[in-house]
């Protein structure tokens, strides 16, 4: 679960980044800043998958993140603590990351005539922002379908 759902945000976030390098011709961090402003689409859907991406809940990445640590916890405290720890840095690095690339003010010329998503766009990404808040809502549906696998793998082990 935790794969697919990793695939889905870090896809989704690979072109949003490839759509603000199409317009901007960089991803630059230090040329970044005021994103949000013109390109409000973009900001929206990239803090979607930002938060899918660290495992709040409502979103595709809780659920598989959750039970995996809830799994390591309780076969290995120590692991376990570890990874709560690369959960939260892992969080403030991504949050920290969006604040400062794109919001607060334009420090580019290119940024201030940049586009918001077009209409191709916007629907190649509401479907991957479909997928990550209907296994994030209704994580059943995907739990079912994987469950008889893995139980036949873990008893082969």
């Amino acid at each position: 679960m935790q794969l697919l759902n990793f695939t889905v945000v870090a896809s989704g976030l690979f072109l949003l980044t490839g759509f603000l390098h199409q317009r901007l011709g960089s991803t630059d961090f230090v040329a970044l800043g005021g994103v949000a402003q013109r390109m409000p689409l973009f900001t929206a859907l990239f803090f979607l998958f930002a938060l899918a991406s660290i495992g709040i809940p409502g979103t595709n990445g809780f659920p598989a993140e959750f039970l995996l640590l809830l799994s390591v916890l309780h076969s290995h405290t120590g692991a376990g603590i570890a990874a709560l720890l690369g959960v939260v840095l892992s969080a403030a690095y991504t949050l920290s990351f969006y604040r400062r690339a794109l919001l607060g003010p334009i420090k580019n010329d290119g940024v201030a005539s940049l586009i918001d998503l077009r209409r191709r766009e916007l629907l190649i990404m509401m479907a991957l922002a479909f997928c990550i808040l209907l296994v994030g809502l209704y994580p059943a549906l995907l739990l079912d379908m994987i469950q008889p696998v893995g139980t036949a793998w873990l008893q082969g082990l």
